[in-house]
C-alpha cells in the first residue's frame, strides 16, 4: 500500500490547507504537459492525484489511515514470522553430496574411497571394520 503522506511530502498531521498546497506544488512540478513523453513523471503525477483525492476527503482519509495502519501491522507480523522461521535451526545437517565420502567418514570412521579406517572416530568395540555387521547379526540371532 502506497504511503500517500510520503507521496505528497507532508506529515500525517497535515491540515487541509497544507495538503492542498503540497498537491498544487507537486502537480505543477510533475504535470505531464511540462514533461511530454516522460513516463516516470506521468506515473508520479497519477500517484499525486490519487494521494490528494484520498487525503483531501475527510472520510476517505480516515478510512485510508485505518487501512494503512492495519497493513503496516500485518506486514510487520509477516516479517517477524519470516525472521523467526529463518532463525530456527535446520532439522537436518547440511550434506555435501559431492563429497559424501567425507560425511561417511565423519559418521562411520571409514573412507569408502581410500578404504582407510580412522581409528580415532571408531567405536572401540568395532576397530576392525566399521562396515562389519557380524557382531550385530550374531547378537540379533542369539548366537
Amino acid at each position: 500500500m502506497e504511503d500517500f503522506y510520503k507521496i505528497l511530502e507532508v506529515p500525517k498531521t497535515a491540515t487541509e490547507e497544507e495538503l492542498k498546497s503540497a498537491y498544487r506544488k507537486l502537480a505543477k512540478r510533475y504535470h505531464p504537459d511540462a514533461h511530454p513523453g516522460d513516463q516516470e513523471c506521468e506515473e508520479r503525477f497519477r500517484l499525486i492525484n490519487e494521494a490528494y483525492d484520498t487525503l483531501g476527503n475527510a472520510a476517505k482519509r480516515s478510512k485510508y489511515d485505518r487501512e494503512y495502519a492495519e497493513s503496516k501491522t500485518m506486514h510487520r507480523e509477516t516479517n517477524d514470522k519470516r525472521t523467526a522461521k529463518s532463525k530456527q535451526p535446520s532439522s537436518s545437517p547440511e550434506v555435501d553430496f559431492a563429497n559424501i565420502h567425507r560425511t561417511f567418514e565423519q559418521f562411520f570412521g571409514f573412507d569408502p574411497n581410500s578404504h582407510v579406517v580412522n581409528e580415532e572416530k571408531l567405536n572401540p568395540k568395532h576397530k576392525e571394520n566399521p562396515l562389519d555387521t557380524t557382531a550385530f547379526f550374531e547378537k540379533f540371532m542369539g548366537l
